[in-house]
C-alpha cells in the first residue's frame, strides 16, 4: 500500500484470519504469532487513541496490513509497521518496494524510517495523521475524532494516504475479519458495583490517588493524593469491580463529604458488617461516658445517644463486633427496640446501681 511517503515492502502482504467478536476471542481464534503481534501493539495503539483519538481498530488494522503482522522485512530490521520513509532521528534503512501507478505496479528501492522499537512507529504513524505534511498540516483531520471504523479508513483514502485504489476496503475488511473494533473500547467499566458499610483508613499511600472516579473509566481525573488522607478515619459507601479486575471503594470523610473513588489496595478497612456476630447476653450498662453510636465505629455524625441514659438497667445484647481489637455490643431496650453500638467497657455483669 503505497503513500505520499509511505510504501509497504514486497514482502508486506495481507495475513488470513477468522472472525471474532471480543478481545479474548479474537486472540484464541488467531495463530499464535498473531495474539503476539496484536498483544505486542495493541496497548500503545489505545494510548494513543486516548491522547490523539485515532481508532485503535484502523491503527491495527494498517499495521497488520502494511507489515504482514510484522513479519515484513522492514518491520523485523527496522520496526518500521507503516512502511513510512525517510529517515527517524537520523536512522533509516533502504528495501525493495512497490507503488501503484493507475493499474501499473513499479519496483523501486527506496529509503524506510528506522525505529527503536514497534511503539516509535505507532507514535510516529498516529503523529502523521495528527500533524499531517508540511504542505497540508490539516490532511487527515477527518480521522481525528471518528468513531466510525468504515469512515476513517475512507478518510486515511481519501486524503491520498495510499496509492492503491482499493486501500479502504482493504483495511474494513481487516478490522471486520479480525474484530478489531474491540480494541476502540479504551475505558475500563464497572463490572459490578454495589452499596457497603465499611470503615476503613489509608495506610499505604505511596503511588496512590483518589479519583473522581475509577482510573481507566472515561472522564476518570485524580483529585487528591492518598497522602492527603493519612491516618483520617473513612466512611465507604459502594464498592466498585472492573473489567481489569481491579477494586475500588468510593469513601467520603468524617464530615459525610463524598471525597472520591479509591483504589482497595491503598485502604485498611477495620470494619465491615463481617466484623459482627450474633451474640444472646444481658448485661448492665454502668454510668460512663461512653457514646452510642449507629455502628461500631466512633462516627461522630452517627450519635445514637449517651450510655449514662441507660445507667443500672440490664438489657440485651444481641450482636458483637471486634473492630480494632475492641469488642463492642448492640444492644436493645426493653421493648426489644435497637438502640445501638457502644464498647464493652460501658457493660457490666454486676448491678451498678446495688448497695455493696
Amino acid at each position: 500500500m503505497t503513500a505520499v511517503g509511505i510504501s509497504a515492502p514486497l514482502a508486506a502482504t495481507q495475513a488470513e484470519a477468522t472472525d471474532e467478536i471480543a478481545v479474548q476471542a479474537s486472540l484464541q481464534k488467531m495463530t499464535l504469532n498473531q495474539q503476539q503481534f496484536i498483544q505486542d501493539i495493541a496497548p500503545k495503539a489505545q494510548e494513543l487513541q486516548k491522547k490523539y483519538q485515532v481508532l485503535s481498530s484502523v491503527s491495527l488494522a494498517q499495521a497488520i496490513v502494511e507489515s504482514n503482522w510484522g513479519n515484513s522485512g522492514l518491520s523485523t530490521e527496522a520496526n518500521n509497521l507503516f512502511g513510512i520513509k525517510g529517515s527517524y532521528n537520523g536512522s533509516s534503512v533502504t528495501m525493495s518496494t512497490k507503488e501503484y501507478s493507475g493499474d501499473e505496479v513499479k519496483q523501486i528501492d527506496a529509503a524506510f524510517r528506522a525505529y527503536p522499537d514497534r511503539e516509535a512507529s505507532l507514535e510516529d504513524h498516529t503523529l502523521l495523521f495528527v500533524n499531517g505534511t508540511s504542505g497540508n498540516p490539516s490532511l487527515y483531520q477527518a480521522v481525528l475524532g471518528e468513531t466510525d471504523y468504515k469512515k476513517a479508513a475512507l478518510a486515511i483514502e481519501e486524503a491520498g494516504y495510499a496509492t492503491d485504489p482499493n486501500y479502504a476496503e482493504v483495511l474494513i475488511q481487516t478490522v471486520e475479519m479480525f474484530g478489531l473494533t474491540a480494541y476502540d473500547d479504551i475505558y475500563d467499566h464497572m463490572k459490578k458495583e454495589e452499596s457497603m458499610l465499611a470503615y476503613g483508613a489509608v495506610e499505604e499511600p505511596k503511588d496512590y490517588a483518589v479519583w473522581n472516579l475509577p482510573s481507566g473509566m472515561e472522564d476518570a481525573e485524580k483529585t487528591v493524593p492518598a497522602e492527603s488522607l493519612k491516618g483520617k478515619q473513612l466512611r465507604v459507601g459502594k464498592k466498585a469491580e472492573m473489567q481489569n479486575g481491579s477494586h475500588w471503594f468510593e469513601i467520603y470523610d468524617e464530615q459525610d463529604k463524598r471525597i472520591g473513588w479509591l483504589e482497595e489496595n491503598a485502604m485498611n478497612v477495620f470494619y465491615t458488617t463481617k466484623n459482627e456476630t450474633d451474640f444472646e447476653l444481658k448485661k448492665y450498662i454502668i454510668d460512663s461516658d461512653q457514646k452510642i453510636y449507629r455502628y461500631p465505629v466512633e462516627d461522630q455524625k452517627r450519635v445514637a445517644g449517651e450510655m449514662k441514659t441507660y445507667k443500672g438497667q440490664k438489657l440485651e445484647i444481641d450482636r458483637r463486633a471486634d473492630v480494632k481489637n475492641e469488642y463492642w455490643y448492640r444492644f436493645k431496650d426493653k421493648d426489644g427496640q435497637v438502640i445501638g453500638w457502644s464498647k464493652a467497657p460501658g457493660f457490666s455483669d454486676n448491678n451498678p446501681n446495688k448497695k455493696k
